[in-house]
């Protein structure tokens, strides 16, 4: 027996654990950084409550045809489930104790419906859950919630073809293949949109009375398919369970069993094997000696998951009949009854009692429970009863415990997927964003100063920059070489025109040259433009043909005579004076007309130039500008990066942090199950 007092101290060791654990849980923001324990923690919970509560929920389970609800009413010795309905098995059927008979329906389209009394709660089963005779041979409950209730009737071919696949091996009856595919999309199509109103859950109260029995729920679920595949619905009650019952019926069936492996393997069944019966149902037509063999047979397939003890054979027909005629007062009366199943073509072999025994009810009574064969699985679930209560125990500190195990994988290897984003050192990051913060003030120095000063050195007034220097030195030349014409000389004028028009063609090569050099200057000072199409060069072409020189040199002409004198007459002398043409004037003027000329050509040349310096200059501070928007968004992905990096190190750290404090609290949860352990060997 539970020695009481040990059992409340370790209960509220259990309790407080898992109050200190959801403590890290939220205190580490654990449930968003590892989504994956959300369900185990879910069940965990459902765990404490039940151990708060001193609830014990047992879950029965098996193949289609085991016996499920039969069992359960003998087990319960009570008629909670009425025998001569085939309940839709879709549905969670969840019996406890409650004040009255009652049963609570909840439909898939979230509707409820209360019915009570023993007589209307059959009557409700046999209106609303039992199966309809045309569907009996195809997996009904697997398609109810794994495709109408899921899919809320909108169900596409693909969803259909694949069911068909999945529940291939549920063909129980063996119909033909395509007949068998024929009826699972016949009732598909006849009842998607009736999927509201299939029931999914099904709570029956019941005023047990045995005491014992009072902190017990009983959950029937769905029967197992071929497969082992139990749905999401009954997955998750079978999580929630502290002990389960796989009933397999021994008759017309090998004892090993696919489902039943399949089963054992889930994750969800996953626990001590002192909490896992398997019980051989329809025992009653096989001697001792058959099934001590299906027993051996059974603990070498299935010992790993289930403990000897736990292996029993029994007849739950058996054990219902004992429960029904143990009610009545004499022999007589159940003469009487036999007589009234006889008559009801309802008796069956194992109810004729060895001559011996007639006329003697208990020892009719003691022939028939050795027939049933529940006084093993009484012995059997008594013994686990004594340790019942350390088994909700250890099944949530290895809940606790499976949890710290997730978390710390999870967390160590999100450590390392971060680990793989770092690709920099921080030195790295330093010398880097320096480097960029360098170009960028050395960028807005060019923009706010040597761009200025470039143009200053080609365009200033005071001093004289480049342009009008060399303009003046153009002007002196020009100058100079005129000076040095011989104005005596019959080809001085020719010559002029000659020297006026290489000159002309010389400013357009100094426009060329100078708007080159301050292009160069730009490109070594300040910065070398990307695209030097948008440099605006444009030579200005000075008005100057011709025809213009042949009309400056007539008009000069005409200023070019000069009054001469000559005397007659010896005695009287009389001075004459005439007009005459002076090419040595005509020569000055028109020299000094060309060099004017040429002085305003020269300085529109200058201006141009300087508009030129002044426009090309614009067009570096934009190039600037777009390399200090470059090197500005550089240092902002470059920023990012580091503060990413940063985030991700701090990631780790809290990561680290996590893995630290669960493991340090992982080993308190181990000592604490190992003390709990010592109770359930």
């Amino acid at each position: 027996m539970i020695q009481k007092n040990n059992y409340e101290e370790k209960k509220k060791e259990v309790l407080e654990l898992n109050e200190k654990f959801q403590e890290i849980i939220e205190k580490n923001n654990i449930k968003k950084k590892v989504t994956q324990i959300q369900r185990p923690i879910n069940g965990l919970d459902n765990q404490i409550e039940n151990i708060k509560k001193d609830k014990f929920v047992l879950m029965i389970a098996g193949e289609a045809k085991s016996g499920k609800s039969t069992f359960i009413n003998a087990y319960l010795g009570e008629d909670i489930l009425p025998m001569d309905v085939k309940q839709c098995t879709s549905s969670i059927i969840k019996i406890k104790y409650g004040e009255e008979f009652s049963l609570l329906a909840k439909y898939a389209g979230g509707r409820k419906e209360q019915i009570k009394g023993k007589e209307d709660i059959a009557k409700f089963l046999k209106d609303n859950a039992a199966l309809n005779d045309d569907y009996r041979d195809i997996p009904v409950p697997t398609i109810n919630n794994e495709i109408l209730v899921k899919y809320k009737g909108k169900i596409s071919e693909k969803v259909v073809e694949d069911l068909i696949k999945g529940v291939k091996q549920d063909n129980i009856y063996n119909l033909p293949e395509e007949e068998y595919n024929k009826k699972v999309r016949k009732y598909i199509e006849e009842n998607k949109n009736k999927w509201q109103n299939i029931i999914t859950k099904m709570v029956i109260s019941y005023p047990f009375k045995t005491k014992s029995l009072e902190n017990i729920e009983i959950i029937d679920s769905p029967g197992v398919n071929a497969a082992g595949h139990v749905g999401d619905v009954s997955e998750n009650y079978i999580e929630k369970a502290n002990a389960i019952m796989f009933l397999k019926a021994i008759t017309g069936q090998a004892l090993e069993s696919t489902s039943f492996k399949k089963f054992l393997d889930k994750r969800s069944v996953e626990r001590n094997k002192g909490t896992l019966f398997l019980i051989l149902t329809r025992a009653v037509n096989e001697n001792d000696e058959n099934l001590r063999i299906l027993k051996e047979e059974a603990k070498r397939q299935y010992g790993s998951k289930v403990s000897e003890g736990q292996i029993v054979a029994v007849d739950s027909k058996v054990q219902m009949f004992v429960n029904k005629i143990s009610e009545y007062e004499t022999y007589d009366d159940i003469e009487e009854y036999l007589d009234e199943l006889e008559e009801k073509k309802q008796f069956e072999d194992f109810m004729n009692p060895p001559r011996r025994m007639r006329r003697e009810k208990s020892s009719y009574i003691e022939y028939l429970k050795e027939k049933s064969r529940f006084k093993d699985i009484n012995e059997a679930i008594e013994k686990f009863a004594r340790k019942a209560q350390y088994y909700a125990l250890d099944e949530t500190v290895k809940g606790i415990s499976n949890i710290c195990k997730r978390i710390e994988d999870s967390a160590k290897y999100d450590i390392r997927l971060y680990e793989n984003k770092i690709t920099k050192d921080p030195t790295e990051f330093a010398v880097q964003i320096n480097e960029i913060k360098t170009k960028i003030n050395e960028i807005n120095i060019k923009i706010g100063r040597k761009v200025e000063e470039v143009k200053e050195k080609y365009i200033s007034f005071n001093p004289k920059g480049i342009i009008e220097i060399k303009a003046q030195e153009k002007i002196s030349e020009l100058i100079k070489e005129i000076e040095s014409l011989n104005a005596k000389n019959d080809d001085s004028i020719n010559e002029l025109e000659k020297i006026s028009f290489r000159k002309i063609e010389d400013q357009k090569e100094f426009q060329k040259i100078m708007q080159e050099d301050i292009v160069k200057e730009c490109n070594e000072t300040l910065v070398l433009l990307s695209d030097e199409s948008k440099i605006p060069y444009s030579i200005l072409k000075p008005n100057f043909t011709e025809e213009d020189f042949e009309n400056i040199k007539n008009e000069t002409k005409k200023e070019a005579n000069e009054e001469k004198s000559y005397e007659t007459g010896v005695t009287f002398k009389k001075t004459h004076f005439y007009s005459e043409y002076s090419r040595s004037k005509h020569f000055k003027i028109l020299k000094e007309n060309i060099l004017e000329k040429m002085e305003e050509i020269q300085k529109e040349v200058m201006n141009n130039l300087i508009d030129f310096a002044n426009n090309i200059g614009s067009e570096y501070v934009k190039e600037l500008i777009k390399n200090a928007d470059e090197q500005k968004q550089k240092l902002n992905e470059l920023q990012e990066e580091k503060a990413k990096i940063e985030e991700i190190k701090e990631k780790i750290e809290e990561l680290n942090h996590i893995i630290q404090e669960i493991t340090l609290f992982g080993n308190k949860v181990e000592n604490l199950g190992k003390e709990i352990e010592q109770h359930v060997q």
